[in-house]
C-alpha cells in the first residue's frame, strides 16, 4: 500500500506547481553525449568444439543434393517415394533421402564395415559405436539415440541381443 502512495505522489508532484519547475521544450533541450566502443574478435579463446552441422559419412542433414554428389558421386540406384515425396540415394553401405533437394535423413547399414561420425572414423559395430559416442541421450525399444541441437544419431540395434541394425542421422523435430 506504501509503495501505491509514493508512486502517486511522485506522478503527481509535477502538476502541483512547485517553483523553480520549467517546461521542456526543444530549446532547452541538449543532445547527450554516447561514448561507445566496438571490440571485434571477442570470442573467448577456447570456444567449445561443437561441429557446426553433424556428419555421418561425410554428409550433413544441411547438404543439397548436388553437394552429396559432389562428395559421393553417382548413386547406385535412385527410388522415388510419391506418397511422401521424398527421393532416396542408394551407395554402397549407405542410403540417403532427400526432400525438396535437401538431406532428410542419412542412413549407414550394418554391411559398412566403418562408419564416420563427425569425421572419427569408428568400427560398425555396436560396443565400438557404444564406446566411442558415450552416453546417450535416450534409450528405447529399438536404440539409443545422440542429440545436438536439432540433428538426431541414432543406433538402430536389437536391445537384447546388441546386434546391429543401422546407424540413422536425422532432424530431430521435437526441439
Amino acid at each position: 500500500m506504501l509503495n501505491v502512495v509514493l508512486l502517486l505522489l511522485g506522478m503527481l508532484s509535477p502538476i502541483s506547481g512547485e517553483a523553480g519547475l520549467t517546461p521542456m521544450t526543444a530549446s532547452t533541450m541538449t543532445s547527450p553525449v554516447v561514448h561507445a566502443e566496438l571490440k571485434l574478435n571477442t570470442m573467448p579463446e577456447q570456444a567449445p568444439a561443437e561441429p557446426e552441422a553433424v556428419t555421418l559419412n561425410g554428409i550433413s542433414l544441411t547438404d543439397r543434393t548436388g553437394d552429396v554428389m559432389d562428395k559421393l558421386g553417382e548413386p547406385l540406384k535412385v527410388t522415388k517415394e510419391p506418397l511422401l515425396g521424398s527421393t532416396e540415394y542408394h551407395y554402397p553401405d549407405m542410403t540417403i533421402g532427400f526432400y525438396e533437394d535437401l538431406t532428410d535423413y542419412v542412413r549407414v547399414h550394418p554391411s559398412a564395415s566403418t562408419v564416420q561420425v563427425n569425421g572419427q572414423d569408428i568400427a560398425m559395430t555396436t560396443d565400438a559405436l557404444l564406446s566411442s559416442l558415450g552416453e546417450p541421450y535416450f534409450r528405447g525399444e529399438d536404440g539409443v539415440s545422440y542429440v545436438w541441437e536439432y540433428e538426431a544419431l541414432k543406433i538402430f540395434m536389437d536391445m537384447d541381443t546388441g546386434e546391429l541394425h543401422a546407424v540413422d542421422l536425422f532432424v530431430d523435430y521435437r526441439q
